[in-house]
């Protein structure tokens, strides 16, 4: 596919960065976080907004409840949009506003860093791009690297955007006088080699049986919720297929009951708070009676490994 007369999108390019993640999370966040020790010094904040758009802004939602739970300070994850254009106006001066986009070039997350700082908050520019706009905008900037491999629905970008929002929270906890540390965040380095060789044959399998018009779903809760939208959105990136991301909760009040014969529903379910609600829906997807995968019913439960 052609976007423009000189990049070409490669789906490899998409595996490259995916097959990448486990070696950036063994030094990526440990880096960020002694470059966020240099830049971040005094007081904690009153506040945290995390901002951005699309990928950008799910990452904010991923990492929302690491930094209130590490730090104790209150923290929002809001798209670009509201907080240039609404909440900055009741946002205490002093707070964080963290705006985040991996080109350095999204108007609505450059605009939010600029109204931002007018706002009197101080505004943190999370980017690939240290040169960008965002980081004109932006009053500190924190940049984060990796290989870059080449034009494609990005994930590596993803990782690297949570892995400095982690290190960000965890500067956070040290300016409000509390413990926290990286090392939770990089040790998942093992796991996503684990997870690789663990989906690869699931995905190539549910990849190659499931129709091209199927409706794919992705549910989460928590933290999971922003995983969920990512991952709808790399669906959207790569397939432009039909379906969307829902809350863990809403999904069984309203996108349940669209639920049959040639969806297929993924529920993000790992260790933690909502873990048992997740498999609670996996029953209910089943009882709509799906068009089923591999002889199973087409609802995969995705659990931490």
């Amino acid at each position: 596919m052609r976007v423009d007369e000189n990049i070409e999108l490669r789906w490899e390019n998409m595996l490259a960065g995916i097959r990448q993640q486990p070696v950036w999370l063994e030094r990526g966040p440990q880096e960020l976080l002694a470059r966020a020790r240099e830049l971040l010094t005094g007081a904690p904040p009153p506040a945290i907004y995390l901002t951005g758009c699309g990928d950008s802004h799910y990452a904010g939602l991923a990492t929302r409840h690491a930094f209130e739970a590490w730090s104790g300070i209150r923290t929002q994850a809001l798209p670009a949009l509201e907080l240039s254009r609404y909440d900055v106006a009741f946002a205490p001066e002093g707070s964080w506003a963290v705006c985040v986009s991996n080109s350095g070039k999204v108007v609505r997350t450059v605009e939010a860093a600029a109204a931002a700082r007018e706002r009197g908050l101080l505004t943190i520019g999370v980017t690939f791009d240290a040169a960008s706009r965002l980081a004109d905008a932006a009053e500190v900037t924190l940049p984060y690297d990796y290989d870059d491999p080449g034009f494609g629905p990005g994930t590596i970008s993803y990782v690297a955007s949570l892995g400095a929002l982690y290190a960000l929270a965890v500067r956070a906890a040290e300016l409000a006088g509390r413990d926290a540390s990286i090392e939770p965040v990089t040790a998942q380095a093992g796991a996503a080699r684990r997870t690789l060789e663990l989906a690869d044959p699931v995905a190539e399998r549910l990849g190659r049986e499931t129709p091209e018009e199927t409706k794919v779903d992705v549910v989460g809760g928590g933290p999971s919720l922003g995983t969920a939208w990512f991952g709808r959105a790399k669906m959207i990136e790569a397939a432009h297929g039909l379906g969307g991301a829902h809350e863990l909760e809403e999904w069984a009040h309203e996108e349940f009951f669209c639920t049959g014969p040639g969806s297929l529903t993924l529920v993000r379910a790992p260790d933690g708070a909502s873990a048992d609600r997740a498999r609670e829906q996996r029953v209910r997807c089943a009882i709509s009676n799906s068009f089923g995968f591999g002889g199973h019913n087409a609802c995969l439960v995705i659990g931490a490994v």
